[in-house]
């Protein structure tokens, strides 16, 4: 063998043991770092941390946590939506999302109000009445320009979310720059929240509590939970229109039809002499008038629907129009009490009137809506559709992510609830203290 094929033969060994050696040592790094990652997963809590949670949280009791304490039901909510979160942020640090700049900045701005929130609370225990950060210590927050900039990219980032947060939900809002008094008003919560927050991280006894850790590692959960929802949203959960067709045409009980049908037979009642207010209080979808027999006492001109307006100048009073008048709005059937015209001085006229109406809305009562003891909003068809439709393949998604993590928590647990004389009133930045 010539000594140029030996040379070459043996850089050809050579390259290789370096390329195998070089594997070996990318898949040691990438193994330790997937190691390293399931020891900062948050995969169990104890019935002892809960309580030490919800605890910590009944200072300000600003997110029900008494409700929880006392009912079965409550806690058993409280388990299963923070099953989610655990899961769905384990998800979300396997897939990086925690190496995402915008997550970085929104988890270190929100911690530093829960840690300003539970500082503030400690301060205002030992001191015995709520703690105000002097003035003169925050206008010395606004003499560092590195917090100006700071405030800045807060702010542009929390934004930047709520327009990505719109966007996969086909939501068209627009977030605008905060001006005037809302401006003012978050620099001073900002001020305040570095402030306090930069005292909290200074106490290390504070620091080193069971509870405050915990609840920044929950903190961080449902951020991340979050962002792993609205990431894969379009792709696993957006319902297409084919999906919102087929809802519609399964759920006859939302098609508008319906309503024009049920419009007419009323009218038909109404106008054969039925009690037009016992119509009102079994059939309308007016709330602002139901319990007053549909009526708009004493209104003008333009105060009213347009076509509402016309039918009812053009009767007589006591009289029911004989056709349903359609608006934007629904169905309405249109009765007139009573009209009175009077003439002004430059011979313009003044029209003051009373009607009554049944009103069928086009829109349907939302089922999901779960705020207890406030009526569902009406909304249109599709809009149902689409949110039981996406509600449907959330949970599906969800329950996925939930079997593929095995994510420990108690059956059940008591709460030990802080006293209400030690609660702290007013606590500015609370929002971000709660479990979400």
């Amino acid at each position: 063998m010539s000594k140029k094929l030996i040379a070459i033969t043996f850089f050809l060994i050579l390259g290789s043991a370096a390329l195998a050696g070089f594997h070996i040592w990318r898949t040691q790094v990438v193994r330790a770092r997937a190691e390293k990652l399931e020891t900062e997963i948050l995969k169990s809590l104890t019935a002892e941390e809960l309580n030490l949670i919800l605890k910590s949280q009944s200072v300000g009791d600003n997110s029900g946590v008494s409700q929880i304490a006392e009912k079965t039901e409550s806690r058993q909510l409280f388990l299963k939506g923070l099953r989610e979160y655990l899961a769905l942020a384990a998800q979300a640090r396997r897939e990086g999302l925690t190496d995402d700049r915008n997550f970085q900045i929104n988890f270190e701005y929100k911690k530093n109000l829960l840690l300003a929130d539970l500082y503030r609370a400690k301060l205002t225990g030992e001191q015995g009445k709520y703690y105000v950060v002097p003035q003169e210590s925050l206008d010395e927050v606004w003499k560092n320009a590195d917090n100006e900039k700071q405030f800045n990219t807060d702010m542009d980032t929390l934004r930047a979310i709520q327009s990505a947060v719109a966007k996969v939900r086909g939501d068209q809002s627009v977030y605008t720059k905060l001006q005037g008094g809302a401006l003012d008003k978050a620099r001073k919560n900002w001020a305040n929240t570095k402030i306090l927050s930069e005292m909290a991280k200074r106490d290390a006894e504070f620091l080193s509590k069971t509870e405050i850790n915990l609840r920044i590692k929950i903190l961080e959960a449902g951020i991340l939970s979050a962002d792993y929802l609205r990431k894969h949203w379009t792709e696993k959960i957006k319902a297409s229109p084919q999906e919102i067709s087929e809802f519609l045409a399964s759920h006859p009980e939302y098609d508008v039809r319906k309503k024009r049908a049920k419009a007419e037979l009323l009218l038909q009642q109404a106008l054969a002499g039925a009690d037009f207010a016992k119509l009102v209080a079994e059939h309308s979808e007016d709330r602002s008038t139901k319990a007053k027999g549909g009526l708009y006492e004493n209104v003008s001109r333009n105060d009213l629907w347009a076509e509402i307006e016309r039918a009812a100048l053009a009767l007589e009073n006591g009289n029911i129009a004989d056709r349903i008048i359609e608006t934007n709005t629904g169905f309405h059937i249109v009765k007139l009490e009573n009209k009175q015209i009077n003439r002004n001085v430059d011979g313009s006229e003044t029209v003051i009137f009373s009607v009554r109406h049944i009103l069928l809305q086009k829109a349907f009562e939302d089922p999901g809506s779960l705020n207890p003891g406030i009526p569902p909003p009406f909304i249109a068809a599709e809009e149902i559709a689409k949110n039981q439709v996406e509600m449907e393949k959330r949970d599906r998604f969800v329950a996925e992510i939930i079997r593929q993590n095995n994510i420990s928590l108690p059956e059940d647990f008591s709460v030990e609830l802080v006293p209400d004389n030690q609660k702290q009133p007013n606590i500015e930045n609370q929002n971000s203290a709660a479990i979400q």
